[in-house]
């Protein structure tokens, strides 16, 4: 792996700390700039994503005393469980499901919409008020379920989990912070189920997505550590700009 490549790992792990989008510029880093093979690269970045995701349900909830949106990120008394084991299961059922019925559906129109999902969650954030927006509350089940079509969408688009569900947790008017916690470990369950069909065919370099996790594990930390420091306002529009450019490069 060139210093090139690790500072580009570095950099999106970054971002996946701040906004939990920039896992897209993993592969094509190893493919393009590293000369690794396709299938290899791919099964590299999955394991490596496992790293973040298993780190993003270690970490306390973030947030500072006088922001509205980081108080109820941290003190709400579920925080901690927003995106919990039964949303995991939830995420790898759909990843499992949507692996397994992928040759039934046209992968390319599935990502289109994932594409115009996140543009127009985007959007929507930009352009909505900072202020007088409210969380849409969901049924018990809801967050299980959401993450089941998650987990689907991911599988059959090809794309990271957070990609699909941030989109919709800004839909639903969910705190940047909290949104971007909960989009962080979605990650835990696909890389997994990814990883264990990569290990199954042989394809994952253990040395390779070692490496790779332990550069996007140091990203994410640094822009965790930077996310929890911005104003909530610039945090909501570094989301909503990641969510539109994404959505661009999936177009």
């Amino acid at each position: 792996m060139t210093a090139w490549v690790a500072l580009i790992l570095l950099l999106g792990g970054i971002a996946i700390g701040a906004t939990s989008i920039g896992g897209v510029v993993v592969v094509p880093a190893l493919t393009a700039l590293g000369g690794i093979a396709p299938e290899r690269a791919v099964a590299a970045a999955s394991f490596g994503f496992a790293f973040a995701g298993l780190a993003a349900f270690a970490a306390r909830p973030r947030g500072r005393p006088g922001d509205a949106d980081a108080a109820a990120a941290v003190e709400t008394p579920d925080a901690r469980a927003t995106f919990g084991w039964a949303a995991v299961l939830g995420t790898a059922a759909g990843a499992a499901s949507g692996a397994a019925t992928l040759a039934w559906l046209p992968a390319r129109a599935v990502a289109l919409v994932v594409a115009l999902l996140a543009i127009g969650s985007g959007l929507h954030v930009l352009l909505r008020p900072a202020h007088g927006h409210r969380q849409r509350a969901l049924p018990r089940f809801g967050l299980p379920l959401l993450a089941l079509v998650v987990g689907a969408l991911s599988a059959w688009s090809g794309t990271g989990g957070p990609v699909v569900l941030l989109p919709l947790l800004a839909l639903l008017g969910w705190p940047p912070l909290k949104a971007v916690e909960a989009a962080q470990r979605v990650q835990l369950p696909v890389a997994a189920a990814a990883t264990t069909v990569n290990i199954a065919a042989g394809r994952l370099d253990w040395l390779l997505g070692a490496a790779v996790g332990v550069l996007v594990l140091a990203g994410w930390a640094a822009g965790r550590f930077v996310a929890g420091r911005l104003p909530m306002q610039r945090l909501r529009q570094a989301v909503a700009v990641a969510l539109v450019a994404t959505g661009v490069a999936y177009l």
